[in-house]
Formats: structure tokens, C-alpha cells, sequence
């Protein structure tokens, strides 16, 4: 869900499968940033005839492998299985236990004189019988060094424990809120699929008023002084007065006629994000998934310049120093002239950016499916740093305070507070489930949704979690059920902190306020 890192056709390729298979393996593919670069969970155990290859065999690369997975001053647990496929060559079966990755694979190893390859690893046999070798995806280069033997015990992680809150109040919509609130005053806005813009008394959770567009509305409000606008599915982004939810203008974004491929067995894009509305100078921008950017008059709702990518802009813009920064599907961070669109420099990442850009201190901080978060400098776009994610989407859009950035994940399942100036990780926590949304960060605890999923190799639960902002430890959950025949339940909806309550917008269609 929301992790491929390499497309279904190469796991088809590597794997001969034909065009019905590729169709059946479509959820498996994108299942994990591992499989698609090649392995595919086994799904049964080896076979008498490989058991009997393997025994007889004299090749020294076959049998049991274990050691330690290296990306800069970081490292995950590391195991192999190589043994001779139905084919009689052999094949490789990988375990990440750190990331709850296991027995992924069959993937046919073939050897090029000294060296071995097996999708994107290289691996080469010492004369102290240990394997080391690479793994390359994405400008990411792992290094790793294997000895034989029995593969070790895999300890079991603990799932996430603390104080199960209770909310102050709830209110149900008609479909699932991927939304994220906004907030201001004693109101609190936000969109749900059932194609609602909703204000709610904060306090109460009453309803102020409803307003109807004709497509699901998955974006985030946008609050600007007596005005709040807001992306529909429909294709248009509307400005509403706050107050009586009174139309002032609509923008045809033509986003519209793009259909949505929200999570689901079928998936493979797994677009479920959607930009909103940034207000500087007069201007009002916005992503749209006809893969421009637009800047928009305030007042008149009349377009002043677009933008055109190659790929749908997700992503939200922010605007800092006279440039404006998005991110697109077709995997470049993008700095444009704020007041004419000029084209200022582009950064290609590897791979599509849904994340939004903070921009803080002359810094671009943001987030690819390549499985990093860069740090950019904002006036030229050169590279500074970036966090990896050892095989991880990064969807999620980071929060500062006091120098710290704070940020989710998807398989990786992290939460993470991560030093602004140096990438350096200051801790992180396994909250059980895809961390998709951006976290809401207070002196005192950092606040997320969790996704869980069903039917997938690897278990995901969905909830939500406050976590103590200085030791990372959890300070209360709130853990949230499957939903029968829907794929994901749990948060999608980032958090908005107000008025000593937290707000969020749960999967199962009921909007949430939580004590702080």
C-alpha cells in the first residue's frame, strides 16, 4: 500500500510471469519497495527436490546467510536463503527483520564471472567464505557483509503500548475522511468523500454549516482571513466565506476528469493525497492532478499563470523567499518565480513527490518515494542531505520545532524526529502501521495518524498516537478496528492542535476530538 519503488512490470519481468499474472500480482507488486525490486513474498515452503539440489549441491554460495545492512552511519539485520529454484540455478530469499520484512523472494540469482546479481544486488563470495556485496535502487547504495550459518532467532517487535484515550467528541459523516482539519477560532473545518465541506464548533462538535461540491473532498481547507477555499474532486477549488460557507468563486483546476486511484487491490498508483490551496501575496496556488500548478487571483478567482510538470502535483505548495515549491508525480521538487511561474530550478528525487515542502531557514525540506527525505537549499536547489528510509515511501510532510523535524512513514511504520541541520536521527518510534500523515507537534507531545491495512504481507494497524516529543515514547493511543470490506482503516488525516483538544479525521467517515 503506498510503497513501490520500481514499477509491476519489473517484478513481472524478473519473474516471466504473463500479462494474467501480472494483472493478479498487481497488489502483491506494490505490497513492498522490496518486492518490486524483484522478490516476492514465498508462499511455500521449499520442496523435497530443492532441499535434496541444495544438500548434494557443491556450488558455495548456496545455504544460510546473516549479517548486518549498512546505509551511511545506519544498519538493519540482514538475512539470506540461497538455494537452487525449481529451474535448478539458484535463487534468493531475503529477511529485513527490523522492518518486519520476511522470507521475500524467489529471485533468480545469476553469476557474471566472480560476481553474483540478483536484481539490483551485487554479491561476491570472499576467500573467508562471507558474502559482501551492494544493493542499489534509486541513488541508494547499501553495503553489506554476510556470514553462513543458521539464520538467528528473530526477535518479535511489541506492538505499540500505552493509555487508550477516549474522545471528547465525534461526528460522523457519510464516507471516509481523508481530509485534514483546519482550524480557527472556535471552528474546525474539513472535507469528507461523501463530497462535503463541513464546519464544526470545535468545542461541541456540532455542525455550523455543510457545503456540497460534486466530487470527494480530500484536501485540506485553507483558512485565510475571512475565507477558506478548498480542492473538491470535482476538478474545482472553491472559496467559501468561513463564516455562512457562502460561495465567492470557483476555479476549474481541470483535475476533474482525472480519475482517482485510491488504495485498493487494484492500485498502482495509490493516489490518495491531494494539494490545497496556498495563500501569499495575493495569490492563491494550487496543485492539480492535470499536472500543472496554478496561481489564481484572490479576489477575482481568475488564473494569473500555470505551470505544467509531467506528472500530477500532489503535493502542497509553499511559498518562501519569492519562489513557490511543489512537487510532482514525475518525481522533481520544483522552485518557480511566485509572481510569474519562471522556472527557477528543478531537483529530480528518482521517484514520484507527494510530500509537501517545508521551507524554513533558506531550507527545502522534503519527502520522495525513492525512500528519503532531502534537505535542499531553497535559493539554488542544490543538495544538502537526505534521510533514508531503507526501502520506505516517504508520503508524509514534516513539521519543525526548536530545530527538529518530525515525520511519518509507510512500511517503515516510523515516526521520527530528525535533526534539521544535519539529517541526523534524534529518535524514532514503531507505531504499527503506515505513518501517511504530517504529524501536529506541540512543546509537549507529536501527534499522528496510523494506517492499517488488511490482507497484506505485512501487518499494519491502524489508530492514532500522541508521542512524548522528548523521548519518543508513547503518551496515549487511540487504536481503531478494520473496516469490513474497505483495504485501509485507521488516519490518513493530519492533525490540527487547538484550544487544548486535537482533531482528526478517521477512515471509517467520523471526525474525532481528542484531549490533549
Amino acid at each position: 500500500m503506498g510503497r513501490i519503488l520500481l514499477t509491476c512490470l519489473l517484478l513481472c519481468a524478473v519473474l516471466g510471469m504473463g500479462r494474467t499474472q501480472r494483472a493478479q500480482t498487481t497488489r502483491v507488486a506494490r505490497a513492498s519497495a522490496l518486492k518490486m525490486r524483484g522478490f516476492q513474498r514465498s508462499i511455500g515452503p521449499t520442496t523435497a527436490h530443492e532441499q535434496d539440489a541444495r544438500a548434494t549441491s557443491q556450488d558455495p554460495l548456496l545455504g544460510t546467510w546473516s549479517g548486518r545492512l549498512h546505509f551511511g552511519d545506519e544498519s538493519k539485520s540482514m538475512m539470506l536463503r540461497i538455494e537452487l529454484g525449481k529451474k535448478g540455478t539458484p535463487v534468493m530469499f531475503l529477511d529485513l527483520p527490523d522492518l518486519k520484512f520476511n522470507n521475500l523472494g524467489p529471485v533468480p540469482v545469476s553469476q557474471d564471472g566472480e560476481e553474483y546479481k540478483a536484481s539490483g544486488f551485487h554479491l561476491r563470495l570472499t576467500p573467508a567464505t562471507s558474502i559482501t556485496g551492494t544493493w542499489s535502487f534509486d541513488g541508494n547504495d547499501l553495503t553489506f557483509e554476510l556470514i553462513p550459518g543458521p539464520l538467528p532467532t528473530q526477535a518479535v517487535t511489541p506492538p505499540p503500548a500505552g493509555p487508550i484515550a477516549t474522545p471528547a467528541w465525534t461526528f460522523k459523516t457519510g464516507d471516509a475522511i481523508w481530509s485534514s482539519p483546519a482550524l480557527a477560532g472556535n471552528t474546525v473545518y474539513f472535507g469528507s468523500n461523501d463530497g462535503f465541506v463541513y464546519a464544526l464548533n470545535a468545542k461541541t462538535g456540532k455542525q455550523v454549516w455543510q457545503f456540497k461540491t460534486d466530487g470527494r473532498v480530500m484536501s485540506r481547507p485553507t483558512l485565510d482571513g475571512a475565507y477558506l477555499y478548498a480542492l473538491s474532486d470535482d476538478g474545482y477549488l472553491y472559496k467559501l466565506e468561513q463564516r455562512a460557507a457562502k460561495l465567492v468563486w470557483k476555479f476549474d483546476t481541470h483535475g476533474g476528469a482525472v480519475a482517482r486511484d485510491l488504495p485498493s487491490p487494484k492500485s498502482q498508483t495509490y493516489d490518495y493525497l491531494t494539494s490545497a490551496a496556498t495563500v501569499s501575496g495575493g495569490i492563491v496556488y494550487i496543485g492539480s492532478a492535470d499536472k500543472r500548478l496554478y496561481a489564481v487571483d484572490v479576489e477575482t478567482g481568475q488564473e494569473k499563470w500555470h505551470f505544467e510538470t509531467q506528472g500530477m502535483v500532489r503535493s502542497i505548495p509553499a511559498v518562501a523567499g519569492g519562489l513557490v515549491f511543489i512537487g510532482s508525480y514525475d518525481h522533481n521538487v520544483y522552485a518557480l518565480e511566485a509572481r510569474t511561474g519562471a522556472l527557477r530550478w528543478k531537483y529530480d528525487t528518482r521517484r514520484e513527490v507527494v510530500s509537501a515542502p517545508l521551507v524554513v531557514a533558506g531550507t527545502v525540506y522534503i519527502g520522495s518515494r525513492s525512500a528519503d527525505l532531502f534537505a535542499l537549499d531553497a535559493a539554488t536547489g542544490k543538495f544538502k542531505w537526505k534521510y533514508f528510509y531503507w526501502s520506505s515511501w516517504v508520503e508524509s510532510s514534516a513539521r519543525m520545532l526548536d530545530g527538529v523535524l518530525y515525520i511519518g512513514s509507510s512500511d517503515y511504520q516510523q515516526l521520527l524526529a530528525i535533526e534539521a541541520a544535519s539529517g541526523k536521527r534524534r529518535w524514532n518510534i514503531n507505531l504499527d502501521g503506515s505513518v501517511w500523515s504530517s504529524p501536529a507537534v506541540t512543546g509537549k507531545n507529536v501527534y499522528a495518524g496510523v494506517v492499517g491495512v488488511t490482507d497484506y504481507f505485512l501487518p499494519h494497524h491502524g489508530g492514532f498516537f500522541a508521542v512524548d516529543r522528548a523521548s519518543g515514547k508513547v503518551a496515549w493511543r487511540f487504536p481503531m478496528s478494520a473496516i469490513p470490506g474497505v483495504v485501509d482503516h485507521g488516519v490518513a488525516s493530519s492533525p490540527a492542535v487547538g484550544d487544548g483538544l486535537v482533531f482528526f479525521g478517521g477512515l471509517d467517515g467520523t471526525f474525532y476530538a481528542f484531549k490533549v
